[in-house]
């Protein structure tokens, strides 16, 4: 019996408790209505542009729209690009020393004399490829290609 009062007592005052917070809540909700209102008719908005909602965007990005531009063909007449004539590499040589370690050839280029090696540059026109004991051999860098001089023999 003491626990079906004690049931009853629970369930009674959680209803009261139920039905104050539904009364209260309606009655702040219109409390707070009322005070919406009369704060809106207390103070209207005035900023930089009044008549301006101030949820809008102030910088509107204007659509602009392409123009065409008419254009005429005009047929253009092709030229072929003309082709640069490059000359063969002119070099004799002279003379050629040394043994299958290292060997060097004198030649004569541009009217210059030069002593040369494997791997060597000259003029920034040609690369020394090899230097054997009867010929050179060269890699022409405007030609793209490589050529073979003999040794010149002289009487």
């Amino acid at each position: 019996m003491k626990k079906l009062a004690r049931l009853l007592t629970v369930v009674v005052i959680g209803i009261l408790v139920c039905a104050t917070a539904t009364a209260s809540a309606e009655a702040v909700q219109t409390d707070e209505t009322d005070t919406i209102n009369q704060l809106a008719n207390q103070f209207t908005f005035a900023g930089e542009v009044a008549d301006h909602d101030p949820f809008k965007p102030v910088i509107v990005k204007k659509v602009i729209e392409p123009i065409r531009i008419e254009r005429k063909s005009v047929e253009l007449a092709v030229t072929e690009p003309k082709k640069e004539i490059i000359p063969p590499l002119k070099l004799k040589v002279t003379g050629i020393c040394g043994n299958n370690g290292l060997r060097q050839a004198i030649i004569q280029f541009e009217n210059d004399e030069y002593i040369v090696e494997n791997g060597q540059v000259i003029d920034g026109k040609f690369k020394v490829v090899d230097v054997n004991d009867d010929k050179l051999v060269v890699y022409s860098i405007r030609e793209a290609r490589r050529a073979t001089f003999p040794l010149e023999v002289s009487n």
